[in-house]
């Protein structure tokens, strides 16, 4: 492919008219125009090139590879009506960036996750809770795994994990690729309990890709998987036995369970009432229709609930921050590419890194310590 057609092809992927990409990037329609068409005997200049990459959120060594451009998948619950192409794409922007700072901290693992298969019968809900059921005892995550799944995730499985703003506030998003591996982007506007789910939500849809993402529906998850996602988060993060016991010590001798015994059970288990809620239905603690209506008496008190301890979390997880540190300290990065990787501007960049990093480094220099022979 030439340089003209691999950017016709990223402003095209980028969700940008011509003149939307002019407008981006300071370059006139008629020079877009042909460079598209490799009408210019001289291609974009240095600034120019760094700009349309900025633009179409690609490296600029993208635009000279050889071969085919690869279309990444990014599957969405429900993709974002007026912004959901470039999210996309600040989401590979993030996960590409992420793996290059692993590659410079000599630690390039793209992922760990124990990929599924269901052979050549259907993939149904009694799969989807053995598998929640097998993932929960092989990571060690315990009776309660809300409070540890991201922190397993990200640490152990080598997920990347980033949090964006945007609407619906009911979605979420993930990709699995083999050039910077595993990412799920939550939407940080969402609770965290929301948030918990989720990312378990998101984690179903990685562990089963080999066996969902495959035709012409590679993209959309159907209804039907949907549904087994969401057996599989309720399953992983509330899982049966420990639930039933945290509900009859709430019980206490009670009949029924008021909203703060529910509140206080969804408490123990990091995720939302309503999450809650369903669990028990599919444990046989509760009738559906019970479920429905008491969901609707206490609809505005969870939110108001919910929403009292909670705080956003980081577009960026702490490792991606602490390897841009260490590469930039190192030299392995300079500081316009970690003002960009942080997304900070330049002067702020230049300030961590002369009264933070610098200065740190010099008084770590001797810091050692030495691992006994085991």
């Amino acid at each position: 492919m030439s340089f003209g057609t691999r950017l016709k092809w990223a402003r095209e992927a980028a969700g940008m008219t011509q003149k939307q990409l002019s407008e981006a990037t300071d370059i006139g329609v008629s020079t877009i125009c042909e460079l598209e068409s490799d009408g210019r005997e001289r291609g974009p200049s240095a600034l120019q090139m760094v700009k349309i990459a900025d633009a179409v959120r690609r490296r600029p060594d993208f635009f000279f590879e050889a071969g085919e451009p690869q279309q990444e998948v990014v599957l969405w619950r429900e993709k974002p009506a007026d912004s959901g192409g470039q999210i996309e794409l600040q989401l590979i922007e993030l996960a590409g960036q992420y793996q290059r700072l692993e590659q410079c901290a000599g630690n390039p693992t793209l992922c760990e996750l124990p990929l599924a298969s269901s052979g050549s019968r259907p993939f149904g809900y009694a799969d989807a809770e053995r598998l929640a059921h097998d993932f929960r005892k092989s990571h060690s995550l315990g009776e309660r795994p809300g409070g540890t799944l991201l922190r397993v995730l990200e640490e152990v499985c080598r997920v990347k994990v980033f949090h964006l703003p945007f609407e619906p506030s009911g979605t979420a998003a993930c990709t699995l690729d083999e050039r910077y591996g595993a990412a799920i982007l939550l939407n940080s506007n969402n609770i965290r309990w929301r948030r918990n789910f989720d990312l378990a939500h998101e984690l179903f849809h990685l562990l089963t890709w080999k066996i969902f993402r495959v035709g012409e529906s590679a993209s959309v998850a159907s209804d039907d998987e949907e549904k087994l996602a969401n057996c599989f988060a309720g399953s992983l993060l509330v899982p049966p036995e420990p639930l039933k016991l945290s509900v009859a010590s709430q019980q206490n001798g009670k009949r029924v369970l008021d909203f703060d015994d529910l509140f206080e059970v969804a408490r123990q288990f990091d995720v939302s009432v309503q999450a809650l809620v369903w669990q028990m239905v599919s444990s046989k603690l509760i009738e559906k229709p019970k479920a429905v209506e008491m969901l609707a008496k206490i609809e505005g008190k969870v939110e108001q609930w919910e929403r009292r301890r909670d705080e956003a979390p980081p577009t960026r997880p702490i490792r991606f921050e602490a390897l841009a540190r260490e590469a930039v300290g190192k030299g392995m990065i300079g500081t316009g590419v970690f003002a960009k990787y942080m997304g900070i501007s330049r002067r702020a960049a230049m300030k961590i890194v002369e009264t933070e990093i610098y200065a740190g480094m010099e008084h770590e220099a001797n810091a050692e310590v030495e691992i006994a022979d085991s």
